[in-house]
């Protein structure tokens, strides 16, 4: 799997911080409205969504297409950080 480009938000005391980290190959992100339970793929060929859990294996949304919406089915406790990947 190739990961091109990466939507990442810190879960921090009082808020969210959001972050984008771009591979070098990636031109722009291509998903938005990211937030901690779902997050919009609007132009990658599949894109999903994912929590990082602290002490925990990550969970991870259904890979999706252009358009769609990836989402977590909990609301996950102890979550570290979030965001989408593409591939």
């Amino acid at each position: 799997m190739s990961m091109k480009n990466v939507v990442l938000g810190t879960v921090v005391a009082g808020g969210v911080a959001v972050d984008t980290v771009t591979a070098p190959e990636a031109k722009a992100a291509c998903y938005g409205s990211v937030s901690l339970m779902k997050g919009k793929n609007n132009s990658c060929s599949s894109a999903r969504h994912w929590n990082a859990i602290k002490n925990a294996p990550s969970k991870y949304g259904a890979w999706v297409g252009k358009g769609k919406w990836s989402q977590q089915k909990l609301c996950w406790a102890n979550v570290v950080s979030y965001g989408m990947t593409a591939r």
